[in-house]
């Protein structure tokens, strides 16, 4: 608020300069006002006030100058300068009770949406893994995005998912999404099944208007078949690194969960040491000062031959951190997965 402060000093200093000129000629006094009207905008409560204040005594003071202190028309000018003050300081509290209000709304939903987003263990069955969410800036919205890793007869099973729409909406979704896939993975042997149970829970809790959707990509990673499987349900295509390679998957897609999905699975083969990322939409629409999308696969690229898959997530992180203008807009999930050396 400090450099609220300092607007509101330089509107009482003009204003005041301001009359002292031109004060013979006409009284600006009341101009005075738009101090605390400043003050009730861009800094705190308390500041307003000091600035209603001040404003009064200044408007007092130049009666001095103009030779009409004490006059009717004086006195006027003061009380205007005070009723003034007194409105920006109830927009002020305003302000503050708006601000309390969303703080404490948006904090709710955040401890909603990282309750769902169990941490992920750095190794399961051979698979090591790692998982970053990044919340979006202060003024965006909470999103709707989710992971979750579990693993099961037939592999390691993971999903990333991304709810359309923002706030607690969302969220709830999502956890219905989510602890739908932590039920089915494992006791479904086809990975298209546990989409397709996803996509019919996630319709019955899902509101009636069809707008209310999530995209979703689900991996099984099978080591006996040095394969992975993978299902994808609108979601941004997987990127693999390889061989000094970074790719991303042309696998099939269909409808987005909740519109009645009818998911096809597809099967990769994985090169030993390969390492694949799956993310949300907020991984790689952050735009720079031009209007420039991040190249999250160039990020990926550069950083995937760090052995911890989680310094290669931190390092991403940093690179769309600078990459984004004006901070990062949109909740991103990014979630890693490298099959061991064989």
């Amino acid at each position: 608020m400090t450099g609220g402060r300092w607007v509101t000093a330089a509107t009482l200093a003009a204003a005041a300069g301001v009359d002292l000129v031109y004060g013979s000629d006409a009284s600006l006094v009341v101009t005075l006002v738009f101090g605390p009207f400043v003050a009730s905008a861009l800094a705190t409560t308390r500041d307003t006030a000091v600035a209603a204040i001040v404003a009064v005594i200044t408007a007092i003071a130049l009666g001095w100058s103009d030779g009409t202190f004490g006059s009717s028309a004086h006195v006027v000018r003061v009380v205007a300068v005070a009723l003034g003050g007194a409105l920006a300081i109830r927009l002020a509290l305003e302000r503050a009770r708006r601000d309390a209000k969303l703080v404490a709304v948006t904090r709710v939903a955040e401890v909603a949406q990282l309750s769902i987003l169990h941490p992920i263990p750095d190794e399961l069955d051979g698979v090591r893994l790692a998982a970053r969410y990044r919340s979006a800036s202060v003024e965006a919205d909470i999103g709707g995005d989710f992971y979750g890793v579990v693993p099961t007869p037939w592999g390691v099973r993971l999903v990333v998912g991304d709810v359309r729409g923002k706030g607690l909406d969302a969220v709830r979704l999502a956890s219905v999404l989510l602890g739908e896939f932590r039920s089915r993975a494992v006791t479904e042997p086809l990975l298209a099944d546990v989409a397709t149970a996803m996509d019919s829970t996630g319709a019955r809790y899902s509101d009636s208007s069809g707008e209310e959707f999530a995209t979703a990509v689900l991996v099984q990673f099978d080591p006996a078949a040095d394969a992975m499987v993978t299902v994808r349900c609108g979601h941004p295509l997987l990127l693999m690194a390889a061989g000094g390679r970074v790719a991303a998957l042309q696998e099939p897609t269909s409808l987005p969960l909740c519109m009645g999905s009818e998911p096809a699975a597809s099967v990769t083969p994985l090169a030993p040491d390969a390492r694949v990322l799956a993310y949300s939409d907020g991984a790689f629409e952050g735009r720079n000062a031009a209007g420039q999308p991040f190249d999250l696969a160039s990020s990926f690229a550069r950083h995937s031959t760090t052995a911890d898959p989680g310094e290669v997530l931190d390092a991403i992180l940093v690179d769309l951190e600078s990459h984004c203008a004006s901070g990062i807009d949109d909740d991103v999930i990014l979630v890693l997965a490298r099959a061991r050396p064989r």
